[in-house]
């Protein structure tokens, strides 16, 4: 286990963030000499936000005197899980940009829409577990801190679908073409990230005397539930073995995204791959759930939280498979939207007439049909 990958030190990162926002700022000063037209960047703006949070948080400034430059500054903490969210993120956006690219989405709405999903994503597992476990938090602050707590992959999942299905109401593209592109990019990550959840220590699972059975060191959540819940001695070396159920669920995102891959490969209608990750994971989580030993998980009656939203997607999805297959059966080839025109590229506006601007050509015609 090891939570914190790595601790930069405070003043080097302020010192960096500083010099990179000053000479990306004289950079553009020397673009804009040779081309006045230049855009500004943005950048140097969030480097010196950033510098001035950092400050705050060290010294209660956001700009730090000099007694408080000479005094120390703890490191920061790069956590492992926040890393691996944020490959995981980045993963997706290239793997996703690639399969709506050849799915025929348009690069610039799949980009938009990919953005704003993964947002939403993080704020709907964040809403998720704090409904799953509303009594652990005392006020509105504590459900802001992201470090109080955690997130849950299906309130992540959810979040990302409804931000997925406004995105795509808006640009006018089907949620089944998007929905292709995007599945693997999710299964993807649900791996990497729970590499993540591996090295936090969280998310552990029973105890158990498999040979592959893990043991957390002391003051991991295993640790620390084992000591109240099962009696281990608070002076052991670590926690019992338990089902190292963070790597059940990788491989579980690893093995899906191949089969939604070869899915891609071989598909005959749109929403095949999509429901590959609706049934898939659906199937296999639940499954998962049964090995867990870890607290914040809620329940739905005998089920927990996860287990009881795998099963809906699970009956939903094989409801949504059935009318999609009958559909294809009646229309084959409107079914395979990835061999359709593009979409979600904006119209262009129809040609003026000379000595006219688009907006009168449209009046003029439009009273001429009236008549």
């Amino acid at each position: 286990m090891r939570p914190v990958l790595v601790a930069i030190p405070s003043k080097l990162l302020l010192a960096v963030a500083l010099v990179l926002a000053v000479g990306i700022a004289v950079r553009d000063v020397l673009r804009r000499r040779a081309d006045p037209k230049a855009p500004w960047s943005t950048t140097p703006l969030y480097l010196i936000v950033g510098a001035a949070i950092l400050s705050a948080v060290k010294t209660g400034s956001i700009i730090p005197s000099v007694a408080a430059l000479s005094q120390p500054w703890t490191p920061v903490p790069i956590y492992s899980y926040g890393v691996m969210l944020g490959t995981s993120l980045i993963v997706g956006w290239f793997l996703t940009m690639r399969l709506a690219r050849q799915d025929g989405v348009a690069t610039e709405s799949a980009a938009s829409i990919y953005m704003w999903t993964a947002v939403w994503s993080i704020v709907g597992a964040r809403i998720l577990y704090v409904i799953a476990n509303y009594s652990d938090f005392d006020g509105v602050m504590e459900v802001l801190m992201i470090n109080r707590g955690g997130l849950v992959a299906y309130g992540g999942m959810i979040g990302g679908f409804l931000a997925s299905w406004y995105g795509c109401r808006k640009r006018g593209i089907p949620l089944l073409r998007w929905g292709d592109v995007a599945a693997p990019a999710v299964v993807l990550g649900t791996g990497i990230t729970r590499i993540g959840c591996f090295l936090f220590g969280c998310d552990y699972g029973r105890r158990t005397d498999l040979p592959w059975g893990l043991s957390f060191p002391v003051d991991s959540p295993a640790f620390k539930h084992h000591v109240g819940a099962y009696g281990l001695a608070r002076d052991a070396a670590h926690s019992f073995a338990v089902h190292p159920t963070q790597l059940y669920e990788m491989v579980v995102g690893f093995l899906l995204f191949g089969v939604l891959m070869l899915i891609r490969r071989w598909r005959t209608f749109s929403g095949q791959v999509f429901l590959g990750w609706i049934i898939g994971y659906g199937t296999l989580r639940p499954l998962i759930e049964i090995l867990r030993d870890d607290t914040q998980r809620g329940s739905v009656g005998p089920l927990s939280t996860s287990q009881f939203i795998g099963i809906m997607a699970v009956v939903l999805g094989m409801a949504l498979l059935i009318y999609l297959v009958k559909r294809h059966g009646q229309d084959p080839a409107g079914m395979r939207l990835w061999e359709q025109p593009a979409v979600g590229i904006a119209p262009e506006a129809p040609a003026a007439r000379d000595g006219e601007s688009p907006g009168r050509g449209r009046k003029t015609g439009a009273r001429r049909k009236k008549r």
